[in-house]
């Protein structure tokens, strides 16, 4: 929004500018042109800095805040010989100041203005007719200005203090993740729009041992770069807004919002028995997950309670693996894989998903290698 209203308000100010040299230059009126100038290059340059070269608008404030103070001084340099001050220079006064104070920082802001009223007045002061009551609206006007800049940036600083505050609370620390908490605003926000979406949980397999071996340090850099990792294998081809998480301690949650079942399993075909490869001096290591698409739940509790228990069959099956049954039963066989073409639908499919036989066959009720 803010780099929006920079680019408006420069080729705004570029046109006012070529507007007023086009009147000036066939009058020959020259006294004023290389402020104008200045101000029209300054303009352009801001213009371009923002929309092609992509310029943070923090990085702006300064040189265009130097740049208008410079195109204003040699703007009033001439009116110390002139005779009189016109209402130009007042109404140049008033906006550089109003800029001065949305650029910069306030204290800066109001010694920069405090200077320059003083040098103004003291110019307008020396003239042979000085217009007294003009020059202490100005004063007024200028205070206001600074009141009114100031608490605006305070409510812009209270604005961007609330927004960090509100993203650390829904980003895990480590892994740069959306944490546990942004994913379930996310889950309950699509559960409640009727979205449909495949959720894996995955759980970096003996995880302990890697910090029991490697220690704590080179375990939080392993978390660290698991996410980068896993999204590397799912690939840029994946579904559009995949969504990773951290859900606590080792675990990750895998959001793909609004894929069929078969987009599901092809992510999951490229996770099946994947290891992660995270840099010079770490382990490689491996995980587990159980995967679910959401219309095989009535809740989204039970849907959370389903991918935990097909995690916890994977582990049990062997690790390294993408668990998509859930555990068998005490008595009978396994239970049939989800399969739909599209969440929702009750059609099932006639054959387990590529890379779930051996969960399929292994998986039971008894959980005594989990995790």
């Amino acid at each position: 929004m803010r780099r929006r209203a920079y680019v408006l308000a420069a080729l705004v100010s570029a046109a006012a500018h070529l507007g007023i040299l086009a009147l000036k230059v066939p009058r020959g009126e020259w006294q004023d042109l290389p402020s104008f100038l200045t101000g029209l290059v300054v303009s352009v340059l801001v213009a371009w800095a923002l929309t092609w070269g992509r310029l943070p608008t923090a990085q702006l404030n300064a040189p265009v805040a130097a740049a208008v103070t410079l195109a204003t001084t040699v703007e009033f340099l001439p009116l110390v010989s002139a005779p009189a001050v016109g209402t130009q220079a007042y109404l140049t006064f008033v906006g550089t100041v109003a800029l001065w104070f949305g650029l910069l920082p306030i204290r800066l802001a109001a010694a920069l203005s405090g200077t320059a009223y003083a040098l103004f007045a003291a110019l307008i002061l020396t003239r042979p007719a000085p217009d007294v009551t003009l020059l202490t609206y100005l004063a007024c006007i200028t205070i206001v200005v600074g009141m009114v800049a100031s608490f605006g940036q305070r409510v812009i600083t209270y604005q961007q203090e609330a927004a960090t505050f509100q993203q650390d609370a829904l980003t895990d620390p480590l892994t740069g993740l959306p944490n546990r908490r942004a994913l379930l605003t996310r889950l309950h926000a699509m559960w409640s729009a009727g979205t449909g979406f495949a959720l894996l949980m995955l759980d970096l397999d003996h995880f302990k041992a890697v910090n029991d071996r490697y220690g704590h340090t080179a375990g939080d850099q392993v978390l660290a770069g698991t996410g980068a990792a896993l999204l590397a294998l799912i690939g840029p081809d994946g579904p559009d807004h995949t969504t990773l998480a951290r859900w606590g301690g080792e675990e990750f949650m895998l959001l793909l919002p609004g894929v069929t079942a078969r987009q599901a399993y092809a992510v999951t075909d490229r996770l099946q028995g994947a290891g992660l490869t995270l840099g010079a001096g770490l382990p490689r290591v491996t995980f587990s997950a159980g995967a679910a698409l959401s219309h095989e739940a009535a809740t989204l509790d039970a849907l959370l309670e389903r991918v935990d228990e097909r995690l916890h069959a994977a582990k049990a099956a062997g690790r390294r693996q993408v668990c998509w049954t859930a555990p068998a039963p005490a008595q009978g066989g396994p239970s049939a894989p989800p399969g739909l073409d599209s969440p929702g639908t009750g059609a099932p499919r006639e054959h387990a998903p590529p890379g779930t036989d051996a969960c399929t066959n292994v998986c039971t009720d008894t959980f005594a290698d989990a995790r």
